[in-house]
């Protein structure tokens, strides 16, 4: 999951399902479903069949850009398996709601909540078990005024950050799994939100403290 080659890939597997879909696919198509994973947004065929593969391509497109134009680009070089890692995870994550939705698209039974739940507690999971590992930048990571200004409060709030959205992400697994539809998404959404508010006030108050000290 640290290569690039990882991305290229998914990104083929992406269009190659979406084209081999795209004859087989009703006009118009499901591309949204509510908190209960009912259908209640549709385009057309093309739509459903090449739209996350084309979003796919720009993160792939983007992925090399994003550190050269980067002030910091230097720090890149210390984290970069774990930058890596951040855009497989995104690009898979992508690719299992490419996949749902073609399913249900075909009229397949497919249960559009709990597999996006538990996929987005993964990566979230995945993201924060890595987040200590980032090195100061400006595309990637925790960054507020306070960790940007101070490597410090960079390490402290990556470090601290990082465990409570792994946690939130185990958490939305389970909640995934145990909870309702209707009420897995948003609980689900409610804690990855909870950590990342929770990071950033955290970011602010060891900066006031490390200044006071």
């Amino acid at each position: 999951m640290r290569n690039p080659r990882t991305r290229l890939i998914i990104v083929g597997l992406a269009w190659l399902l979406g084209l081999a879909a795209l004859p087989f696919l009703p006009n118009p198509s499901p591309v949204h479903w509510n908190a209960a994973g009912e259908a209640d947004g549709y385009g057309s065929a093309l739509m459903a069949a090449l739209l996350m593969p084309a979003i796919l391509t720009v993160v792939a497109l983007l992925a090399p850009l994003l550190p050269r134009i980067d002030p910091r680009s230097a720090s890149y070089a210390a984290f970069r398996p774990t930058y890596q890692l951040f855009l497989n995870g995104v690009a898979a994550f992508l690719l299992l709601v490419h996949v749902m939705a073609l399913g249900a698209a075909l009229g397949l039974p497919v249960d559009m909540t709990r597999p996006i739940v538990v996929g987005l507690g993964l990566l979230f999971a995945l993201l924060g078990n890595e987040m200590g590992r980032v090195q100061p930048n400006f595309f990637v990571g925790i960054r507020t005024p306070w960790t940007l200004a101070d490597p410090e409060v960079w390490r402290r709030t990556h470090r601290v950050g990082g465990r409570a959205l792994a946690g939130a992400g185990l958490v939305a697994v389970a909640a995934g799994v145990l909870a309702p539809p209707p009420w897995s998404i948003p609980l689900a959404v409610a804690l990855v939100l909870g950590a990342t508010l929770y990071a950033l006030v955290y970011s602010f108050v060891i900066f006031r403290r490390l200044r006071a000290e």
